[in-house]
């Protein structure tokens, strides 16, 4: 049975290098931690024979064990070995994440990274004046870990044309003219508990912490407790805590307030939602009503496998409260007879319900209703599409076709398209009757054939 007693890595590497080289097993071997070195003991049942090969242990391996060194645990070095063993043994040892020493020796040595980013963090450097005036900077730091050793080089790169100490119960690091060395600690009594620039930098870090943003516990996570009673700023860390609980209340209230604030608006949308149980003749979701006589409702069989919408009520339509009996509708019913419609088994609608109109004189103009006042009437459409549920819609003109399709083509395109409903129907897209009664007479014919056609091929597809 061998025994050892290490302080650091390099006295545990020089004793495990002869013991791994003759294979002694890791439950041969006892590891004891002490300030004081006691180099390889036997009870003389074992012989060191050094193997034939030389050792070959892995970067990544020798690395990792530099850092568990570190891991303030009597148990450190039983486990190093261990690896060192297991790893001559099995050479992708510490692929096996699984492994129940490799997954040890991962959390350790993740605890003693953190300590290592936790002494980048939290030293705090006070001024110190020697005999000859000239200015030198101490720190005190109390790592869980004796991470000394590896986060001293972080501060040589920072801080390499001042002189400095970095004291720990474990050792202190000293950097004096561009080189490193580690001596014993002084008596923590002797060395300064602040310096001159201790309420400047009080100051500014009363100013560059946002209290709103503070978060109590995450805080605590980050920058526990143990670490305050060595930093300066510590003494403003609990009236920074109050006020960014009391700011932390405050957005609290804001935040309920602004739920409040939308609870209300949406009431108020509730209550602003457009009536429908009057029909469209008591619709008042545009400003159309307001001029016209009466709402225009369709027409026809509520079983047609044919709906035809046109744009909106001319005048006539809005003295007689019926779709399509003035100019336009009398183009539309020589079109339906010459195509082989019967009009009472059609069913004929608009897809505005009311006539929107211009004065000029003493008649009455038509005047297109524009994209909102159509989708205003949309809810009144669907609710017609719905009932009917016929099988080709024939869009007659830009604004029916906006209202059925959504779609902005001209006539001329979408007539080539075939266009599905969303309730399933087939849409076919023409131009509205009062395009021919505007246009001059070569272009009326040929318009009026148009027409004609795309009724044929609606009552086709509807067979």
């Amino acid at each position: 049975m061998y025994s050892a007693c290490v302080q650091d890595y390099a006295q545990w590497r020089d004793v495990a290098r002869p013991l791994l080289s003759a294979s002694i097993a890791p439950e041969q071997m006892e590891w004891r931690s002490s300030v004081r070195f006691e180099p390889l003991a036997s009870d003389g049942a074992f012989e060191l024979t050094p193997a034939a090969t030389p050792l070959r242990l892995s970067r990544q391996l020798i690395e990792l064990l530099q850092t568990l060194a570190c891991y303030r645990q009597p148990g450190r070095w039983d486990l190093m070995y261990r690896l060192a063993w297991r790893s001559l043994q099995k050479p992708r040892l510490l692929e096996d994440a699984a492994d129940p020493d490799v997954h040890r020796a991962t959390q350790m040595a993740s605890a003693v990274n953190r300590e290592v980013h936790k002494m980048h963090a939290f030293v705090r450097f006070r001024e110190m004046t020697d005999e000859q005036g000239d200015k030198k900077y101490y720190a005190w730091f109390e790592p869980t870990h004796e991470v000394l050793r590896l986060g001293v080089p972080f501060f040589c790169k920072r801080f390499p044309n001042m002189e400095w100490m970095i004291a720990t119960p474990d050792g202190t690091a000293l950097w004096q003219d561009g080189e490193l060395k580690y001596v014993e600690t002084p008596d923590r009594a002797s060395l300064p508990k602040a310096d001159a620039h201790e309420g400047l930098w009080r100051t500014y870090y009363r100013n560059i912490c946002n209290v709103s943003r503070i978060n109590p516990p995450a805080m605590r996570r980050e920058m526990p407790q143990r670490y305050w009673r060595n930093l300066p700023e510590s003494v403003e860390i609990q009236t920074l805590l109050r006020e960014g609980q009391s700011s932390f209340a405050l957005r609290q209230r804001e935040a309920m307030d602004l739920e409040m604030t939308k609870a209300r608006a949406m009431q108020r949308a509730l209550t602003d939602l457009p009536d429908y149980s009057g029909g469209p003749t008591a619709c008042r979701r545009c400003d159309i009503w307001r001029n016209a006589t009466q709402a225009v409702l369709g027409e026809g069989s509520t079983s047609a496998a044919i709906m035809l919408v046109g744009e909106q009520p001319g005048d006539e339509e809005d003295l007689r409260g019926r779709p399509f009996v003035g100019p336009a509708g009398r183009v539309l019913d020589d079109a339906l007879k010459t195509a082989g419609l019967e009009r009472g088994e059609l069913y004929i609608t608009n897809a505005v319900k009311h006539f929107k109109w211009q004065p000029r004189g003493k008649r009455r103009l038509h005047k297109r209703p524009d994209a909102s006042e159509v989708s205003a009437c949309n809810h009144w459409l669907d609710a017609e599409v719905s009932q009917v549920k016929p099988r080709i819609i024939v869009a007659l003109g830009a604004s029916a076709l906006r209202a059925v399709a959504g779609m902005t083509d001209s006539i001329e395109s979408a007539r080539q398209l075939q266009i599905p409903h969303a309730s399933g129907a087939q849409i076919v897209c023409t131009y509205h009757p009062s395009a021919i009664l505007r246009a001059d007479p070569e272009n009326a014919h040929q318009l009026r054939a148009h027409l004609i056609g795309d009724l044929r091929r609606a009552r086709e597809l509807a067979a």
